[in-house]
């Protein structure tokens, strides 16, 4: 499904792909602005070999349409040097004003 809007305290990366780029969060003060998608009967162990070695799925707390959640993400775990911040959070607007394609389009 399409999800729906929600934010959870972290700092956002871009990672540049040849194939396009890419969002990483990790720990930190910030705010995050995503999705939050049920789960359902999604793969995760599939999931968890897909994201690879540079990722961990890690319980966090989100905030969605006014209601405090417990989910879990991909957090980075790679170092952060050469990736790119973006301050405000949002991957899809740092998509819109760079320019950048995202992976997989």
């Amino acid at each position: 499904g399409s999800g729906r809007p929600a934010t959870a305290r972290g700092l956002l990366w871009a990672v540049e792909d040849p194939a396009g780029a890419h969002p990483a969060m990790t720990i930190g003060d910030g705010v995050v602005k995503g999705v939050l998608h049920e789960a359902g009967a999604v793969d995760l162990d599939g999931l968890d070999a897909f994201e690879g070695a540079d990722y961990a799925r890690t319980p966090i707390t989100v905030q969605s349409n006014g209601e405090t959640l417990s989910a879990e993400a991909y957090l980075w775990i790679a170092p952060t040097d050469g990736l790119q911040s973006i301050p405000d959070g949002d991957f899809a607007r740092w998509l819109r004003e760079s320019g950048r394609t995202p992976i997989g389009h």
